[in-house]
């Protein structure tokens, strides 16, 4: 089940996307499509909401599409979202239709990124702060390796400054087990996955 909704906003797309599909890997799932569309994700909120005893993931965007079709990009998006959560469709098939060329990573952390895991015992979850420079396939980049890792979004904020040109983002995250885990080896191997592609340059 999805709804989904957009609109134009000026030079940028508004969307706007309610699901049962709650589990790991939903938002990745989500900005896999927008970067393979040539989207960027300006800001955003991602919440997990309960409605009558059943989870839902209420998410809305700001996107930057390339080439200033602002109009053509939002249809093929809507589109791509309903064979997404298609149950007849595997995310494998349409990654391989997709032919995704990798980021460049490097142009995430041109400069030093912050990384910085805290534990929120009110909320039983851990926030992830993220600020480096923004870019085109960043949370592309970033929420793979949550997923691969077995965290669960449960919620986030996504911001750019554009007078830096910096994405400063906060995700709230659980392991897969529904802990935090901010003083775990768990937050270290994240942090070391994310930037291991510059520390490899690096040396």
């Amino acid at each position: 089940m999805i709804e989904f909704q957009y609109k134009r906003e000026k030079e940028n797309i508004l969307i706007s996307l309610k699901t049962d599909s709650t589990q790991i890997g939903t938002f990745h799932r989500i900005a896999t499509i927008i970067y393979a569309l040539k989207m960027d994700i300006l800001s955003g909120e991602l919440s997990t909401v309960i409605e009558k005893g059943r989870e839902f993931t209420i998410d809305s965007f700001i996107l930057q599409a390339d080439g200033g079709d602002t109009t053509q990009a939002a249809f093929k998006l809507g589109m791509m979202m309903d064979s997404l959560f298609s149950k007849n469709t595997k995310f494998e098939e349409i990654l391989e239709k997709l032919q995704i060329q990798e980021p460049a990573v490097a142009t995430f952390f041109r400069e030093t990124p912050e990384f910085i895991f805290s534990d929120l015992p009110e909320r039983n979850e851990t926030c992830l702060y993220l600020e480096s420079s923004a870019g085109r396939g960043l949370l592309y980049y970033v929420s793979r390796i949550l997923m691969q890792n077995q965290i669960n979004i449960r919620s986030a904020t996504i911001e750019t400054d554009f007078e830096t040109g910096r994405a400063k983002d906060s995700f709230y995250l659980t392991d897969v087990s529904g802990k935090m885990f901010a003083s775990s080896d768990l937050a270290d191997k994240i942090r070391r996955e994310i930037l291991a592609p510059i520390q490899s340059n690096s040396r």
